[in-house]
């Protein structure tokens, strides 16, 4: 099943996302997340500052597996296009089997705010909330 990005954003809320985030940093910080560093590739699509990167981020958490894929294109700006696309991919741990493909654009850029909100929340002075 396809979620594209236009379903993503009538179903995921900050309300619900920030405390998933809290609990996933938890759970990594306690080794329940295998985690290995991201592969970054650069696109060879363009010369210099344009040239696009290519990344690939696998995780193993609970019953799932899931990989993101994220490009980076600073020329896409100049097109109109976003800089930034991503795809999420979740599979059952169990047998393998894939469960969703997920437009990952607007998921990375929310999970990238809800980590921040989880780091301000836990840094702050109590007197600054």
């Amino acid at each position: 099943m396809y979620v594209p990005e236009q379903e993503v954003r009538a179903v995921l809320t900050y309300d619900a996302l920030i405390p998933a985030i809290r609990q996933a940093l938890i759970d990594y910080s306690a080794g329940l997340v295998e985690q290995p560093p991201r592969i970054v590739l650069r696109a060879g699509n363009a010369e210099g500052f344009l040239n696009g990167w290519f990344a690939v981020m696998p995780v193993i958490y609970g019953d799932v597996m899931g990989v993101k894929t994220v490009t980076f294109y600073p020329g896409n700006a100049d097109k109109g296009l976003h800089t930034h696309m991503a795809v999420i991919e979740l599979l059952s741990r169990s047998t393998g089997e894939p469960l969703a493909v997920m437009d990952g654009r607007l998921i990375t850029e929310m999970r990238t705010a809800a980590v921040s909100a989880v780091a301000l929340a836990a840094l702050a002075r109590p007197e600054a909330s």
